[in-house]
């Protein structure tokens, strides 16, 4: 099923699919090659929060695997982060809060770190050189919310047994999701609205999970046997089902304002530009500010 909302009922909009339930995913070949745990239960261990996650990449890159670092880049990891927090970039009355919330800081302290550390790839994720990251190795963790399981199966089919997902570091936390909803305009709305009915069932939200990974929004389906019991052997028979479900039940909610995409890409310009050497990060940090500042 496409991420992006399909035209639905009349001024309604009927829950589709959350896309991200962050586990996170690593390569059990290249933690074994850096003399790092490769067992799921014992790389969850290694990192119970991010300072530890980036003390753990660091131990990665001091064991020099041969094309591979830590993690593809600082963006994902910073949203990540946010997203854990009770309140990200703003706040319940739609102020842009990025100057004021600690939080937000802090995540963009740590996710620096990991650039100045060298423990990024520099690859922007959804680029085709982050698609060719996965085939080939050039990556050794990544923040893996449901989705992406399918996306890496796609990116990485030679790669079956050697990814495996581990627990996020910091907790659950979520980022984004799909509607789907009718504008008045339409021609067949109750057409339309049977097939977002048959689209969003408990059974094909069920079975589109175990197919392409997309994660229910069905709180029932949480419990459900045949999710709790689902396994991944391309993740060497991880158990997607219950890692995700649990995650689920521990989510709180964090309010999103109406230009959360605009200020995002500002930050994340941010953290490019210090990945790339091209501004320390106080400087980032300040010109980060200012464009924020001008979106209104």
């Amino acid at each position: 099923m496409a991420a992006g909302p399909v035209q639905g009922r009349l001024g309604a909009a009927r829950p589709g699919h959350r896309r991200r339930r962050p586990g996170h995913g690593y390569r059990k070949d290249l933690f074994e090659k850096a003399g790092l745990p490769s067992d799921r239960d014992e790389v969850s261990a290694l990192w119970p929060t991010w300072e530890q996650y980036i003390e753990t990449g660091k131990k990665f890159a001091a064991a020099n695997v041969a094309g591979a670092k830590f993690v593809d880049s600082p963006g994902e990891i910073f949203r990540a982060m946010v997203n854990q927090a009770p309140v990200g970039l703003y706040d319940a009355q739609d102020n842009i809060i990025v100057a004021s919330n600690p939080e937000v800081k802090k995540a963009w302290d740590l996710s620096n770190q990991l650039s100045q550390n060298g423990l990024t790839a520099k690859l922007a994720a959804f680029s085709p050189p982050w698609n060719t990251g996965f085939a080939k190795g050039s990556f050794a963790t990544i923040i893996c919310p449901a989705w992406m399981t399918g996306y890496i199966q796609e990116q990485a089919k030679d790669a079956s047994g050697k990814w495996d997902i581990a627990a996020v570091p910091g907790g659950a936390g979520n980022s984004g999701g799909s509607h789907l909803m009718l504008p008045k305009q339409g021609k067949h709305p109750k057409e339309a609205a049977e097939l977002i009915n048959w689209l969003t069932s408990k059974e094909n939200q069920a079975r589109v999970f175990k197919e392409e990974g997309t994660f229910p929004s069905i709180p029932a389906l949480y419990d459900d046997p045949s999710i709790q019991s689902f396994t991944k052997p391309f993740f060497g028979d991880a158990p997607i089902g219950k890692i995700y479900s649990d995650a689920a039940k521990a989510l709180k909610p964090q309010h999103l304002g109406p230009k959360e995409a605009e200020v995002r890409t500002a930050i994340g310009n941010g953290l490019g530009r210090v990945e790339q050497g091209k501004q320390t990060p106080d400087e980032a940090w300040a010109q980060v500010l200012k464009d924020v500042e001008k979106i209104k």
